[in-house]
């Protein structure tokens, strides 16, 4: 059997790779529908930040229009 989570972070790892993104682009490069917002945090940002692989980059302004993700160390090591 196929872990979905599994699955949903490798592919948010390999869409972030080495590069800075704003939520709506993440968004945009895995042909989510800004509608799936809640699935997109539930399923895919949410478990990746509580794994480690990806981080926050203004963790001061969570909620920031701004705000933007990397990968970790550990997301990289995924890469």
């Amino acid at each position: 059997m196929i872990d979905k989570q599994a699955v949903r972070i490798r592919r948010l790892i390999t869409v972030i790779g080495k590069r800075t993104m704003t939520r709506q682009g993440i968004m945009a490069e895995l042909d989510l529908s800004q509608a799936g917002l809640r699935n997109f945090r539930n399923n895919y940002l949410g478990p990746a930040m509580e794994m480690g692989f990806v981080r926050m980059v203004k963790p001061a302004s969570p909620t920031s229009p701004e705000q933007a993700y990397a990968l970790t160390q550990k997301g990289l090591d995924v890469l």
